[in-house]
């Protein structure tokens, strides 16, 4: 008994670390989303400043007086409404100053020779997107700015001028600061630029603009960037006699990589007292054990007393077994049971008896968590559940994953059988599409589903081989894939 709470205790405490580890990486991932969404904010208020009249006039006549005031008109009203503004301008193609939110910069010229040659390239070759340098140091405010230009091109498809943008980052900071943390009052973020290896933010400000000297980063970016590709981990780090974890989510598309760092014991604070709970539960059943051992001695009548240990036994193994086999949020069994059934060898059918198998598989679950919380995700997937079941009544319903559910029915190797079996998921897809009431919320989640059949050598690679095709097939009717003469590769 003490070895088999030992037991539970390393299974319980891997998954609380598992489900910690996740819940982390997501709060990387979100951050990320919001550094995106402030860049791509920036870059579509200069786009809409680049396409309007008073902007493409006084590009087109530089020199034109009333069309450099109402340039600079338009610029200031313009900018009255943008947040966290530095500065926004119009320039001609050779960046003399036409129109900026500082009046007293028009006629400036901000760039020459190579440096001009460099920008105006760089225009051409966007064409009409916009250029992001990334966030710099403003040599103007002499502050942490998000940096962006974009060409302004003439009826002849010329470029005629450009525009330039400076957002202040304390906006985005204010954002990334203001969604709390879970129980992650510890934690703080950093965010590093891979092009020179710099420090954007740093809860240490001093180091903001330097760059970082830790060997566990040098190597992770190394990859980061060959990889080309957004990627989201973790990894481990000792400082100042602490050890530290730090959950990263990277964006390849500004070469940032963006960082939430937090002490080992805080990131694991569940794990470690679901194990010391179950460390104290352990000893205490260890020594009921010993007590009730004592007193079962001094029984007098050892029929009853053998009689009530087997009773025991036998309802300890149905309890496990029930544990084991079924899925106690939806009542399904489980994945285990799915194997246990169909291992190899097992299923015996007739010659004109096949398995009809269908894999229903919520998109994107983890959306429906994140957004509307855990609870509403079960409700989603206890009626999923029902509804599945309700569909197939005659039928074997599993829970293979946390979104998937498998179908299994026998049935004979006819069209009409093959038919109605069709129906029924199309039928239950069609219930499914439709919004769950949960609460005061309508939540409607994407399905999809995979159908296959096989009569020889039915086994438990039948759900490998059903998300496979499910992953390969194309939106449309749902169709019968017959697994006894086509084969897939369920390597990948």
């Amino acid at each position: 008994m003490f070895i088999l709470s030992m037991g539970i205790t390393q299974i319980i405490s891997s998954s609380a670390a598992r489900s910690s580890d996740g819940y982390m990486i997501t709060i990387a991932d979100e951050r990320s989303r919001i550094i995106r969404n402030y860049v791509k904010s920036a870059e579509n208020i200069l786009s809409a400043y680049s396409h309007a009249g008073e902007i493409r006039r006084v590009t087109e006549n530089p020199d034109d007086k009333a069309a450099a005031e109402a340039a600079m008109n338009y610029t200031e009203e313009f900018s009255a409404d943008v947040e966290n503004l530095e500065g926004l301008y119009v320039s001609d193609w050779n960046t003399r100053v036409l129109a900026h939110t500082d009046r007293s910069k028009a006629g400036v010229t901000t760039r020459t020779g190579d440096y001009l040659k460099e920008l105006q390239q760089i225009l051409t070759e966007k064409g009409d997107g916009v250029y992001n340098t990334g966030i710099i140091t403003s040599p103007a405010s002499q502050k942490q700015i998000v940096s962006m230009y974009k060409a302004v091109y003439t009826g002849e498809n010329k470029p005629s001028g450009l525009v330039g943008l400076g957002i202040y980052t304390d906006g985005l900071a204010s954002q990334l600061e203001s969604v709390s943390s879970r129980d992650m009052n510890d934690a703080f973020y950093t965010m590093l630029d891979l092009s020179d290896m710099k420090y954007i933010f740093h809860e240490d400000t001093s180091k903001v603009n330097t760059e970082a000297d830790s060997a566990e980063l040098d190597s992770l970016c190394s990859k980061l960037k060959s990889s080309g590709k957004d990627h989201s981990g973790k990894f481990s780090y000792t400082k100042n006699g602490k050890k530290y974890v730090s959950f990263y989510s990277y964006m390849s598309e500004f070469n940032w990589l963006f960082m939430v760092d937090a002490t080992e014991s805080g990131v694991y604070r569940l794990s470690g007292s679901m194990r010391g709970y179950m460390i104290v539960f352990s000893i205490f059943c260890f020594i009921l054990i010993v007590l009730f051992n004592v007193l079962n001695k001094k029984r007098e009548d050892t029929a009853i007393s053998l009689d009530n240990a087997v009773e025991k036994h036998e309802k300890t193994r149905e309890s496990l077994a029930n544990a084991v086999y079924n899925d106690f949020l939806t009542e399904l069994r489980n994945r285990i049971s799915f194997s246990s059934d169909f291992e190899e060898g097992k299923v015996k059918l007739a010659e004109d008896e096949a398995y009809y198998f269908a894999l229903f598989n919520i998109k994107d679950f983890s959306s429906v968590n994140i957004a509307y919380g855990e609870e509403a995700g079960d409700m989603i997937l206890i009626t999923t559940a029902k509804l599945i079941h309700s569909f197939f009544p005659d039928a074997d319903v599993y829970r293979t994953g946390s979104d998937e559910f498998l179908v299994a029915r026998k049935q004979k190797k006819d069209l009409a059988g093959q038919t109605e079996f069709l129906n029924n998921i199309n039928i239950a897809l069609l219930s499914l599409s439709k919004p769950f009431e949960i609460g005061d919320e309508k939540i409607t989640v994407p399905f999809e589903a995979a159908v296959a059949s096989k009569s020889r050598n039915v086994n438990i690679s039948v759900l490998p081989t059903l998300k496979n095709i499910m992953r390969s097939s194309t939106k449309g009717a749902v169709s019968v894939t017959d697994l006894d003469v086509e084969i897939h590769d369920v390597s990948q």
